[in-house]
């Protein structure tokens, strides 16, 4: 009787898990959010339900649920879940038509930055300027993301 050796290939699983940069957990968790809620709306393309505000939202929906460690990931999830788009314009009305006066330019500055900070006006200032520097990386993660969707679509 003849003998044959059989080589079998083992596969070795590292005991520590592979450690992403905190920019792959967001890009990961973005992707998840948004790209089951694109492909949802285009399935529902025919609809005329679906404009520039339905794809927006979507897309800031995602941002939020993939932020919800931060204070402002979940303001604006909140904001967004209770559908108040009246106040966001008044908002945005308020910054347009700030005042001139020099010696009361750093608290309107500071007053801007609570306005376009999801939760803004709910934090004190230490909290809004800890907040803010996350949320301005999130937003040129969330660009990113977009940009590498739309190229790989084109």
């Amino acid at each position: 009787m003849e003998r044959q050796i059989i080589s079998k290939k083992k596969q070795v699983f590292s005991v520590e898990p592979t450690k992403l940069s905190p920019s792959e957990v967001f890009t990961r968790k973005y992707t998840s959010h948004l790209v089951p809620a694109l492909k949802k709306l285009n399935m529902d393309k025919n609809s005329s339900q679906i404009n520039q505000v339905t794809v927006k939202h979507e897309v800031d929906m995602a941002l939020a649920l993939s932020a919800q460690e931060f204070a402002w990931g979940r303001f604006l999830l909140q904001k967004l879940s209770s559908a108040d788009s009246k106040s966001s314009s008044s908002n945005q009305t308020q910054i347009l038509e700030r005042s001139n006066d020099e010696d009361g330019e750093i608290e309107e500055k500071m007053k801007e930055l609570q306005e376009l900070l999801p939760g803004g006006k709910e934090m004190n200032v230490e909290e809004m300027l800890s907040e803010i520097g996350n949320y301005i990386k999130y937003l040129e993660l969330q660009t990113s993301a977009l940009k590498t969707i739309v190229q790989d679509t084109t």
